[in-house]
């Protein structure tokens, strides 16, 4: 039976980054990935729509500038970096991204697809981990864990026969072909999804967009405001109370949930153009309105929700609506069997370093990228924190410091 330092589970960024970083140190380590190929965010990869972060925060380079797997090594690789210079942006389209995500998968040997982990046990030595593959079971053992399964597309009990926007391309025909369609939500997704049927709408059909928060805002671009994404800030948001942190994760909004200015303006001035003629802009921007139910029958969705601060019932009528209504963590069944301790329902315990808590003492370690928020803040899904997540489990498992964690203070004082 195959022994190894470490077992990865799923194969996002955040666990492939581990693997690049971890083909440069002495660690054996493994990546199982139940898909049968990276694709990220496959259902959001509309043309002409950027990342949200900078192209320096990749898998690697914040950890190890000089790691093949950076995203200057891939435009070098494929041709494209002169033409990338050339361009001057920062941020890179979002189809590139996973171009580059398969790119880094294809050079490295240590990550497997179709191979889903069904179970892990506890053993003397570490764990016992069960793969299933192509009908075949077989067992790894490792002295740690990584769980890196990522998560599943929420919809609110209520909302009948709906399309998440995680699946927006595999219906975009569908949803052009409709006379009415809403977008329900604030945040990237649902503007990108409001913005791109818009622009494609005929005279005759209308794209309206629903979200019950105060405005329709802006990603917070201030340069203070994203220390918040800095190890400082992950420090200190870790060390409050379990209250204090709940309390604090509300304020963050506009840092989680906004709309790049860029797209934005674009949305803006999608609507502008449609009324240069003083005809209707054959849309709706409601805020405000909490949606509480969406019911479907005769080929119809029934949208119902109030105006939050008048009262006003809120009913519309379409014929297809799309959703923005988040993810929620995937947490693995077998982890029941482990003494974990428990924040909160569904919100484990986590060390600084990315361990999940245990009440008994364990030869090996459960690190964790999944279900973090509640316990290191905002920078939980930051790509460019992943990479000094990952730096910090390398030298937890090493035992020693393999990847330095560099970083320069940020000016605020937290």
């Amino acid at each position: 039976m195959k022994q190894v330092d470490f077992v990865a589970i799923g194969c996002g960024p955040y666990n492939l980054g581990l693997m690049a970083l971890a083909e440069k140190t002495t660690l054996r380590g493994i990546c199982f990935e139940k898909r049968e190929e990276m694709m990220w965010h496959e259902g959001m990869l509309i043309e002409g729509m950027t990342m949200q972060t900078h192209y320096l925060q990749d898998l690697v380079t914040l950890a190890d500038p000089t790691n093949p797997s950076s995203f200057l090594n891939y435009l070098n690789e494929t041709g494209r970096i002169q033409t990338f210079i050339t361009q001057e942006q920062d941020k890179i389209p979002r189809t590139e991204y996973n171009r580059y995500l398969r790119w880094v998968t294809e050079r490295l040997s240590t990550i497997h697809f179709d191979h889903e982990v069904t179970d892990v046990k506890v053993e003397p030595d570490g764990f016992l981990v069960t793969i299933e593959s192509n009908g075949e079971t077989t067992h790894v053992r490792a002295t740690h864990i990584v769980l890196g399964t990522g998560a599943a597309p929420f919809v609110p009990d209520g909302f009948e026969q709906v399309i998440h926007t995680s699946d927006y391309l595999t219906y975009r025909d569908v949803l052009r072909d409709r006379y009415r369609v809403a977008v329900v939500g604030s945040g990237q997704s649902a503007a990108e999804v409001f913005l791109d049927l818009f622009r494609e709408a005929t005279d005759e059909q209308r794209v309206d967009w629903i979200t019950r928060s105060d405005h329709f805002e802006s990603l917070e671009a201030g340069k203070l405001g994203d220390e918040i994404f800095s190890v400082d800030y992950v420090e200190y948001f870790h060390g409050l109370s379990y209250a204090s942190r709940q309390e604090l994760l509300q304020t963050f909004e506009r840092f989680r949930h906004g709309v790049n200015p860029e797209t934005m303006t674009a949305i803006y001035e999608a609507l502008y153009h449609r009324t240069a003629e003083g005809e209707p802009k054959r849309a709706e921007m409601l805020t405000q309105v909490e949606v509480e139910s969406i019911s479907y029958d005769w080929l119809k969705h029934h949208l119902k929700g109030t105006q939050r601060y008048t009262g006003e019932v809120v009913e519309k009528e379409y014929d297809l609506v799309v959703v923005a209504t988040g993810y929620r963590p995937v947490i693995p069944t077998w982890v029941e069997k482990l003494p974990i301790v428990w924040e909160a329902d569904g919100e484990w315990a986590v060390h600084d370093t990315y361990e999940v808590v245990m009440s008994e003492s364990l030869k090996g370690k459960l690190f964790t990228h999944t279900n973090l928020e509640h316990s290191h803040g905002p920078a939980a899904t930051n790509l460019g924190m992943a990479v000094y997540r990952n730096a910090v489990m390398l030298n937890e498992m090493a035992g020693e410091t393999v990847y330095p964690i560099r970083h320069q203070k940020p000016f605020t004082t937290f």
